[in-house]
């Protein structure tokens, strides 16, 4: 498994770097395997996006020669309705395939499930950490941005670039007849036009950073101006001359931003200007002295004219793509990268886990109430460089019996999340190991870990879908009715639920359903509650999460908790001392070491840490209440 020391080396100088047409080779498989009909539909539009164009320039020779050869009228005619019929079909399939674009738009909704589908099956210290998080939001920008996305300028610029690559062959061939050294000439020409626009590109790389910079100063400038619970702050402090300045120092410095590229792109369309008057007076000054001469008749003079002004506009095309196929790599290297991230959970395994009977009896583990050792446990988060940090826990020992109701207490920063998240393996110890009925993490598959436990985190995972699919995790048919009634009434929504006519279908929030319901701070924790009870799980796990309620709440969800984990072993964390009490152990927890042990009466009579802790609690609730 790549730990974040490993994973951080895949960070901006460690992506790797692919070229274009292995990035193109890698769009066409993703292409190929979910929407295979639209790389059939490129292939045709490919043939005739350089047909119709070929087409168009024999047309007028076509004409001109028959006028030329005295044909009869209706000849004419019938030679220019069959052309005509069959420009006609051409130019209506080409448009037809237009609608490909809505087809092709369409794997930008399978590659962003799939982005979130790997970070569930690579190490959950990944996703979490800071450029974990950022590589994530790279690794989006191959379907974020729309038409600018790297996904559909990789296959869009290829197709055009195979297009006007299949023009310029049929044009050179056209033009070879009247002279190599014509397309020799148009060719050079051509490739001034190149130099000019790679000058263009190279700018655009260089300015990359500083747009970038200027975007997030503008994006937070517009964010924080916008944000009206600032307005007292900004009213009582004066701040208006202050954010009013950097308003304007931010638009300078986008406002010089587009000066500069407005110089280039006057320098670009006078240097194209100034290339293309000398091939078109080159060029056609040659025709002109070819069919003066009688070398060429009016027809090929026509035909030869058509395709020397698409031939530079074709060599000039493609140079505009393959720019945008190297813009469109960054983002392409970086989903690599992060798909490439090795899996510590594999796809049949989150199928499996997904799969699991909601029968009760299978999520509680055999044996019942399991027994927890965390046996020599050392952990530091790592930095960004992916050294360590500064150690949470170090040589961590506790034992916690099969049934065992323990509190975990300590100020912010003593360690408690990090145990919690040691113990449901989304960590792993740098030292030592956390065994579940005498086996490690390591021993078993995530699937079988995960199962063992019901956790309630601080963050509240409450989603605006049915009551019953929030209860369950599951779809609404793979929702047994009997036992999510059975976990709200342990929960003491069932009879609030019932009162206020709400059934299992009922959304919660109103984002997807106007008739949805908003529940308070009290509900959602005890819709957590239910949660955890669905579940039935074995090992019950509070992170906290009745951080948000007042004392008198947080007590009665503790209470319920309480009354409902008979035959799991549970660990209950808060920074409210007085919801503890009820635990058959306390443990007060500092600088990742276990300072304190006991009963709340054995802690208060020992007169240490825990029993100031709770004295000064006590008596601030109780000033609380008094006011």
């Amino acid at each position: 498994m790549k730990t974040n020391r490993q994973a951080s080396q895949e960070e901006r100088g460690g992506v790797t770097r692919h070229s274009i047409p292995d990035n193109i080779l890698f769009w066409l498989k993703i292409y190929w395997k979910w929407v295979p009909g639209v790389v059939l539909l490129a292939a045709l539009e490919l043939i005739l996006g350089a047909l119709v164009p070929l087409a168009g320039i024999y047309l007028p020779k076509l004409v001109l020669d028959q006028l030329a050869g005295h044909v009869t009228a209706a000849a004419l005619i019938r030679t220019l309705g069959l052309w005509g019929l069959m420009m006609a079909v051409l130019y209506g399939v080409k448009g037809g395939l237009n609608g490909k674009y809505f087809v092709q738009n369409s794997v930008r909704g399978y590659i962003v499930p799939e982005l979130f589908l790997k970070s569930l099956r690579i190490s959950y210290e990944i996703p979490e950490s800071e450029w974990g998080k950022k590589a994530y939001q790279e690794a989006l920008g191959v379907a974020e941005g729309g038409d600018w996305c790297a996904s559909t300028r990789t296959f869009e610029g290829t197709l055009a670039i195979l297009q006007n690559i299949l023009c310029f062959v049929l044009y050179s061939t056209v033009l070879s007849v009247l002279s190599p050294w014509v397309v020799l000439g148009l060719v050079v020409l051509s490739m001034l036009n190149i130099l000019v626009i790679e000058k263009g590109l190279r700018f655009e790389d260089s300015m990359r950073e500083r747009e970038a910079r200027h975007s997030r100063h503008w994006n937070y400038v517009l964010s924080a101006m916008g944000n009206m619970t600032a307005a007292k702050d900004v009213r009582i402090f004066g701040m208006h001359s202050w954010l009013g300045g950097i308003r304007d120092r931010v638009v300078g410095e986008m406002e010089e931003d587009k000066k500069a590229y407005q110089r280039l792109h006057n320098w670009q369309h006078a240097m194209h200007g100034l290339i293309g008057l000398v091939r078109d007076v080159a060029a056609y000054g040659y025709l002109i002295y070819s069919v003066s001469t009688r070398q060429i008749g009016v027809g090929d003079f026509v035909l030869y004219f058509g395709a020397v002004t698409g031939f530079s506009g074709f060599v000039t095309g493609m140079l505009y793509q393959v720019g945008d196929l190297k813009s469109a790599r960054n983002a392409t290297d970086y989903f690599r990268a992060y798909m490439a991230l090795p899996e510590e959970v594999s796809e049949e395994e989150i199928k499996r886990m997904g799969a699991v009977t909601q029968s009760g009896q299978e999520n509680s583990a055999e044996g019942g109430a399991p027994g927890i050792v965390f046996e020599d446990v050392s952990f530091a988060y790592k930095k960004e460089d992916g050294t360590p940090g500064e150690k949470v826990l170090e040589h961590f020992n506790l034992v916690i019996s099969p049934g065992e109701k323990l509190a975990l207490v300590g100020v912010n920063g003593a360690g408690k999340t990090t145990l919690v998240k040691l113990l449901c393996g989304l960590y792993q110890p740098d030292q030592g190991r956390v065994l579940i009925n005498g086996r490690s993490r390591k021993e078993m598959a995530p699937g079988e870990w995960y199962q063992m436990l019901s956790v309630v985190f601080q963050e509240q995972l409450i989603l605006p879908i049915t009551i019953a699919e929030n209860l369950s995790l599951r779809r609404r048919e793979e929702t047994d009715d009997n036992r999510a009634w059975a976990a709200l009434e342990k929960a003491g929504l069932a009879e609030t639920f019932v009162r206020q006519k709400l059934t299992l279908d009922t959304f919660i929030k109103k984002i997807i359903s106007p008739k949805g319901i908003e529940l308070s701070g009290g509900q959602q924790q005890r819709l957590m509650l239910a949660r955890a009870l669905y579940k039935d799980a074995p090992l019950l796990v509070l992170d906290e999460p009745t951080a948000a309620l007042d004392p008198i709440a947080e007590s009665e969800v503790y209470e319920s908790y309480l009354r409902h984990s008979k035959g799991k072993t549970a660990i209950f964390i808060s920074h409210r001392l007085a919801s503890t009490r009820f635990s058959d152990r306390i443990i007060l927890i500092d600088q990742g070491q276990i300072q304190e042990e006991g009963t709340h009466e054995q802690l208060m009579e020992l007169g240490g840490t825990y029993a100031q802790m709770y004295q000064v609690q006590s008596s601030y609730y109780g000033q609380e209440a008094g006011a």
